[in-house]
C-alpha cells in the first residue's frame, strides 16, 4: 500500500463536539439554508482548504452544525486569522452554488470564542 503525503490543498479534518452556542436569535440550523435566500447560521469548522480557482487562490472551509454542512468560501484569500479547523463562527451573507454545493461566498463572518 502506497502512502500519500498530505499536501497543502488536503482538508483538515476537526471533530464536532457540543453546539455552538450564539448570542441572537436569528440563527438558523443549516438543514434550513435555502438556494438564493439570505441566511445566517453558526456551527464550527470542520475543514479547510485553499483551492485556486480560475487562477486565483480561494479559501473553503465547511461549517457544521448538529443539523448538517454548509461550504463557505472565501475568494482571493490564502487564509483568514482565527479560521481553522475547530473555530466556532456566525456567517450570513446569500446562499449560493459552489462545486455543486450550497455554499456563502464571501459572506459577513463573527468569529466565536469558546466562552460566547
Amino acid at each position: 500500500m502506497k502512502l500519500r503525503r498530505r499536501t497543502r490543498q488536503d482538508p483538515v479534518e476537526a471533530p464536532l463536539l457540543d453546539p455552538v452556542p450564539v448570542p441572537g436569535a436569528d440563527v438558523i440550523p443549516i438543514a434550513d439554508v435555502g438556494w438564493r435566500e439570505r441566511a445566517r447560521v453558526a456551527g464550527r469548522v470542520r475543514s479547510v482548504r485553499i483551492q485556486p480557482l480560475a487562477g486565483v487562490p480561494t479559501l473553503q472551509c465547511t461549517l457544521v452544525d448538529e443539523t448538517g454542512g454548509l461550504s463557505v468560501v472565501f475568494l482571493g484569500r490564502r487564509a483568514i486569522a482565527g479560521i481553522q479547523p475547530g473555530t466556532r463562527m456566525v456567517v450570513e451573507g446569500m446562499v449560493g452554488e459552489h462545486d455543486g454545493r450550497l455554499a456563502l461566498l464571501n459572506p459577513d463572518y463573527q468569529l466565536l470564542t469558546p466562552a460566547a
